[in-house]
Parts: structure tokens; C-alpha cells; sequence
């Protein structure tokens, strides 16, 4: 998965994300502005990111078993939050954030 970021400064990055296991995002568009990207570590991983991932209700048992399961495979959360609209989750292996050139 590639996410193409333009920041202030008016230079150009693309995120991807390699070993997508769940991505749960909503309204992403062209030309949204995004406040603040979180990478969460493994450890960081809570009860609450993956029942938000899952869509989990109170079943507890099992958002445990999918929390543990994500620990085990060493899997990090995105978290994206922005200014109107885009928001979500991925859950992912790795990342990578490189500058790209843009042709003008």
C-alpha cells in the first residue's frame, strides 16, 4: 500500500506499507489534508487498536487472541487523523518513507 504525502514545505514523500494485513480507512482522497501520522510499534499495540480494526464488539476473548496473534507476527499500526474526512487504521509488517520527485 502507497500513501503520497505532500507537506508544507511543498516537498513530496511516498509511505508504503509492505505486509498489509487490515486496513480500515475511510474518505481518503486526493488533496486531504492529513494531520499527523502515528506508527505504532509492536509493543504499542493495544486492546483498543485492534477492536478498531476489526470492527470487534465486547467480545473480549477475541480481540485478545487477535492482539496476541499481531504481537507475534510483529505487526505495527498506522494511524491516520486529518483535517476533514480521512481517517483510519492499517495493520502492517513494515514501512518505508522515501522523497520522490515531482515532475513540475
Amino acid at each position: 500500500m502507497q500513501f503520497f504525502l505532500t507537506i508544507v514545505t511543498q516537498q513530496s514523500f511516498v509511505l508504503i506499507l509492505a505486509g498489509v494485513q487490515r486496513p480500515t480507512l475511510t474518505d481518503i482522497r486526493e488533496g486531504n489534508i492529513i494531520l499527523d501520522l502515528v506508527l505504532l510499534g509492536t509493543e504499542e499495540l493495544t486492546h483498543s487498536d485492534v477492536r478498531d480494526l476489526y470492527g470487534g464488539g465486547s467480545d473480549t476473548s477475541q480481540v485478545l487472541s487477535l492482539l496476541k496473534t499481531a504481537k507475534e507476527q510483529g505487526l505495527q499500526v498506522l494511524e491516520i487523523n486529518s483535517s476533514c474526512g480521512a481517517q483510519g487504521l492499517v495493520l502492517f509488517q513494515s514501512w518505508e518513507l522515501s522523497q520522490r520527485q515531482v515532475q513540475p
